[in-house]
């Protein structure tokens, strides 16, 4: 570069007087040289290292793992033993609407127990258990006894076990369950109970079905409370 400089510059330090054709050349040579040189600027600042490339990868791979989340620390994907148990005797059953059912079903048996009336509920109910209700139910009327059960909420209604036989299946559900209740004799006089607080109230109540059955209808096998 410094050798095109000279041939503008004379020995005295002044510009000589260039001939005919001469700046085209000049200037065709300096295009070629600042072509030369954008083309290398380009390939260099255009040129990634496996440095960057790495960089960009993990750049890239750590923006996507932020937006991800892992689904087995939220989600369970373990199977109750118990229902896994009775769905393979009975494809058809469903966990949810069998709970909610009992649960309608505990309010029903209830709510005709304390009126003392069981029409209701009797063809649901095993004969022996049937009979144990109707004994107190007539107890609690010769002594003239009135039974309070106010029935508040339902804290605990699941499957505890099941037992799988050749032809039927039954099946242990705990009810925990908040409770206003209260017995009174014939002068009104609480002699069990409490009919201003609530009480945590514990049930286990086993029902039972036959395999292969074509009526669906559950019936109540036995009762405990603990």
């Amino acid at each position: 570069m410094y050798i095109i400089l000279d041939n503008y510059i004379n020995r005295n330090g002044g510009v000589t007087k260039m001939q005919d054709g001469i700046p085209y050349l000049d200037i065709l040579i300096f295009g070629v040289i600042a072509i030369f040189l954008i083309f290398r600027l380009k390939n260099i600042l255009g040129t990634k290292t496996d440095f960057e490339e790495n960089s960009l990868n993990e750049t890239k791979q750590s923006k996507q793992s932020s937006n991800v989340f892992s689904l087995k620390s939220n989600i369970n994907t373990s199977v109750d033993p118990e229902i896994d148990k009775i769905k393979k005797v009975d494809a058809s059953f469903n966990t949810e609407n069998f709970l909610n059912g009992s649960k309608t079903f505990f309010e029903m048996v209830l709510k005709s127990f304390v009126s003392g009336d069981l029409d209701n509920v009797k063809d649901y109910i095993k004969p022996s258990v049937l009979k144990s209700f109707k004994l107190a139910i007539n107890d609690r009327n010769k002594e003239n006894e009135t039974l309070i059960i106010d029935l508040k909420s339902f804290e605990k209604n699941k499957i505890s076990s099941s037992i799988i036989t050749k032809t039927t299946i039954k099946i242990s559900v705990v009810f925990e369950t908040l409770q206003v209740k209260a017995l009174m004799d014939k002068k009104e006089k609480i002699i069990d109970g409490d009919a201003n607080n609530q009480m945590l109230v514990k049930d286990e109540w086993v029902f039972e079905k036959k395999i292969n059955d074509q009526n669906n209808n559950w019936t109540l096998i036995e009762t405990k409370s603990f």
